[in-house]
């Protein structure tokens, strides 16, 4: 497969903006050099939509200004790459790295020997996102090591490299069931789960198997975006458990009440949030006695649309 890789340099400040934007654009994930300023670079499969999503993405960077945000330092640059040269090019940043207390997320080319009772994920995102160096995936992680306990059974929305499948796995789930809209992430997934022997525990499925078998949850992830999870609210409650647990990520701070209402209306009511420079982590418990309210949740979803559906910016 080829792969349009996109690169731009801005701001320190503007980091987080951008790469969010990079990742509401299709992008499975970002790479970032430097400090100030940043290059970051992302990538998106050559389909008949590509430069649909690019020039949408190029119109939001324009417009980081009217956000109290410092412009890019240069156009957006675009090239393009076979699969194999954008993959072995990121190698040289993903490096072992601690999550939380115990877990260790290892690259499968890197060597690191486990002292006490780490846990080690042992990863090759390829194209999906999920390396454990974006803030949501760590909220995420932090997150699933305080809230699991053995025995759980669990479900990844959005699954991306299967990371937070792992996490889940390792910290005593015995049924994770995962899933991903993209075929590409599936597969690496896959790859993952298989990569740590924990087949046995981890099933990565498309949407409708999903569908069907993901019920009687006792706690779900979700590390998408927020448009989507407040779309999926009232699918994911029923899903759990009674106390059941519910981790979202993928938010970033201006969304983090229309995120946490839309919840409420289907019964999750919130525990905590997690956070790291703009982006949330909305720890939540589903009640299934608590009020419905479809009205606040249609709200929800108008004031939190995808991006480009409307011209907003992050939105």
């Amino acid at each position: 497969m080829r792969w349009a890789e996109m690169t731009v340099v801005c701001d320190s400040d503007a980091t987080d903006a951008v790469s969010y934007a990079f990742i509401e654009a299709g992008c499975g994930g970002v790479m970032l050099s430097g400090t100030n300023p940043v290059t970051i670079q992302g990538s998106l499969p050559v389909t008949d939509e590509l430069m649909l999503r690019v020039t949408g993405l190029r119109e939001h960077l324009e417009r980081l200004e009217e956000f109290g945000l410092p412009p890019l330092l240069d156009g957006m640059t675009l090239r393009y790459a076979e699969e194999e040269d954008w993959a072995n090019a990121w190698k040289q940043y993903f490096k072992p790295l601690r999550i939380g207390k115990r877990l260790i997320v290892k690259p499968s080319w890197e060597y690191f020997l486990p002292t006490g009772d780490d846990l080690i994920l042992e990863l090759d995102p390829g194209m999906a996102f999920g390396t454990g160096g974006h803030p949501t995936t760590r909220l995420c992680m932090e997150a699933l090591e305080e809230r699991m306990t053995p025995g759980m059974v669990v479900a990844d929305i959005g699954t991306g490299s299967g990371i937070l499948s792992l996490a889940a796995a390792r910290l005593g789930a015995t049924k994770v069931w995962a899933t991903d809209s993209d075929l590409l992430p599936r597969k690496i997934a896959k790859e993952n789960i298989a990569r740590n022997e924990l087949e046995d525990v981890v099933e990565i499925m498309e949407l409708e198997p999903f569908d069907k078998a993901a019920h009687g949850c006792d706690l779900i992830v979700a590390n998408i975006v927020a448009n989507t999870i407040i779309e999926l609210a009232d699918s994911i409650a029923p899903r759990l458990k009674p106390g059941g647990i519910f981790i979202a990520s993928g938010i970033v701070e201006e969304h983090h009440d229309n995120v946490r209402d839309a919840l409420a209306a289907v019964g999750l009511s919130l525990l905590e949030t997690k956070r790291e420079d703009i982006w949330v982590c909305l720890v939540s418990r589903y009640n299934p006695e608590a009020p419905q309210d479809p009205e606040t949740l249609r709200r929800m979803m108008r004031q939190v649309p995808p991006i480009g559906s409307d011209g907003q910016w992050a939105n």
